[in-house]
Formats: C-alpha cells, sequence, structure tokens
C-alpha cells in the first residue's frame, strides 16, 4: 500500500449512463457506450470504506436507477456521507424514498430555464417537503455556464434564493470535446460574477479563479463507471481513460495518474 500526502475521499460514481433528457451540452451524447446499469452486487465489491462520501453521480440520470436507494442506504450504513445530482424531472415519484434514505445532499443540474418548469416545481416541492419532515436534507442548484446561457443565470440565481436552496454552485462549461459549445470570454464572466454576487440572501460557489493541475477535483474524487471501471474523472471516461483496476488497488491507480497529469493535454488545457 501506498501512502500519500493527500488522496481522495469521494468516490463519484456512476449507477447508469441512461438519461431522460437529451441536454446540448452533455458528453453523453457523443458517447458510444451501451445503456447500462450498475448492479447491485458489483457496488459491494468496490471500495467503499476507502472513502467519506460516495457521489452518486455520471452520464445518467440516477433517479432512473431502481436500486439507487438501496444503495444509498448501505453506504449510510457504513457511516458514508451520500450525495447524487439529478436533472429533477421524475423528481415527486421518489420524495418519499428520498427523505428515508437518508441521504445527505441533493443537487439539481439546471442550466437554463427553457422547458424546466416542471423542475423548478419539483424544486420548490422538495424544499417544502424538507422544511415539514425537518429533515437536514442539503439541496443545490448547479448551473453550468456557456456562452448561449449568460443571460439566464442570474435569473436561476434568484429563483434558488426565493424557492430556499441552500446554495447555488457555478461552474464552467467542459467543452474539449465539441468546440461549438462556446464558454464566454474573462469580461463576461467578471460581469456576470458581479451581478450575481448582488443577489443577497443565498450561498454560491464560484469556480476557482484559476485552474490548476492537479485540479481540485481530481484531488477530491475518483470516478468510477456503472460496469466499475475507473477513470481519472468523468470528463476524461469519455475521452478513453478508462482503466480495468483491482477494487483494493482504486486509490493507488488514481495517485498514479495525478503523478503524470501535467503531461496529460486534456489536463493542461481544461478550465472546468
Amino acid at each position: 500500500m501506498l501512502f500519500y500526502f493527500f488522496k481522495p475521499s469521494i468516490l463519484q460514481l456512476e449507477p447508469t449512463n441512461d438519461c431522460n433528457r437529451n441536454c446540448k451540452i452533455c458528453m453523453r451524447g457523443n458517447s458510444r457506450k451501451r445503456v447500462v446499469y450498475l448492479t447491485f452486487e458489483n457496488f459491494m465489491k468496490l471500495p467503499l470504506t476507502k472513502f467519506k462520501e460516495i457521489a452518486f453521480h455520471g452520464w445518467g440520470e440516477p433517479l432512473l436507477h431502481p436500486n439507487l436507494f438501496k444503495m444509498i442506504k448501505y453506504a449510510k450504513s457504513l457511516g458514508l456521507k451520500t450525495s447524487l445530482i439529478t436533472n429533477g424531472v421524475i423528481l415527486e415519484r421518489k420524495l418519499e424514498e428520498i427523505f428515508s434514505s437518508g441521504l445527505d445532499e441533493l443537487a439539481f443540474g439546471v442550466y437554463t430555464l427553457q422547458g424546466n418548469a416542471k423542475v423548478l416545481e419539483n424544486i420548490s416541492r422538495l424544499v417544502e417537503e424538507k422544511r415539514e419532515r425537518r429533515s437536514n436534507l442539503k439541496i443545490y442548484i448547479d448551473i453550468t455556464i456557456f456562452s448561449e446561457n449568460i443571460t439566464e443565470i442570474p435569473e436561476i440565481v434568484k429563483i434558488g434564493n426565493d424557492v430556499g436552496v441552500n446554495a447555488i454552485i457555478l461552474h464552467r462549461i467542459f467543452n474539449l470535446h465539441d468546440k461549438s459549445i462556446e464558454y464566454i470570454s474573462k469580461e463576461e464572466e467578471k460581469k456576470l460574477f458581479g451581478k450575481i454576487k448582488k443577489i443577497k440572501g443565498i450561498k454560491v460557489y464560484f469556480p476557482p479563479k484559476k485552474h490548476e493541475v492537479p485540479c481540485r477535483v481530481i484531488k477530491k474524487c475518483v470516478y468510477v463507471t456503472w460496469d466499475c471501471k475507473q477513470s481519472p474523472c468523468c470528463f476524461l471516461c469519455e475521452m478513453g481513460y478508462v482503466f480495468e483496476t483491482p477494487p483494493e488497488k482504486i486509490i493507488d491507480r488514481h495517485m498514479e495518474f495525478i503523478r503524470e497529469m501535467r503531461k496529460n493535454e486534456i489536463c493542461k488545457n481544461c478550465f472546468w
């Protein structure tokens, strides 16, 4: 066993690559992988206790998985923190399971107001249920920034504030796979962040001013796909960096990648 000054504390796990949406900005649209669901048996084989948190999200909609909450309950029984990211479309069918599972954090991926009226209603309903149940569930709105939604973002933040989510998470688009999806200029980003900072009453997590290698995501997370294959991150997974690793060697393999990360052309050009 190797020892490190730091090691990832979060296992980012893809329950399925199936999805009930086809978002323009999602790398899933370019994926050639067959659609499959992680089995509970394979989930049990993962080195869960090597981590402090299991984050259930990848290139699919976690709430579609029939055993998602069984996995969450099992992770909680091990004393682990649990989180997931959802598009929120079928949330109203899962309310009871969300609260009974002990899930710690739930983030809604919302990058536009267009076509998301139902999702916004579901966010409001979840917040209200949380209050009524006096639950400790943390609720976030996760917004991807790119050129086409720059004018909508302040409004989404205001809605999150009015509804009463715990915080807003902002991050830049990863567009190295598709240059037609453009990011905004540094000046536009500065103006956007300035507008958002004027919205009082809600915590906002902004992306880092400077991208570093190794990045904060790689330092914190190990990514595992529905078929229990390992990748340094969810983006590199869809760009060919997938490893067959014995469960007990997952962290060692991750740290091996970090040592060579500065040589990786994708990582050098990433600004996520």
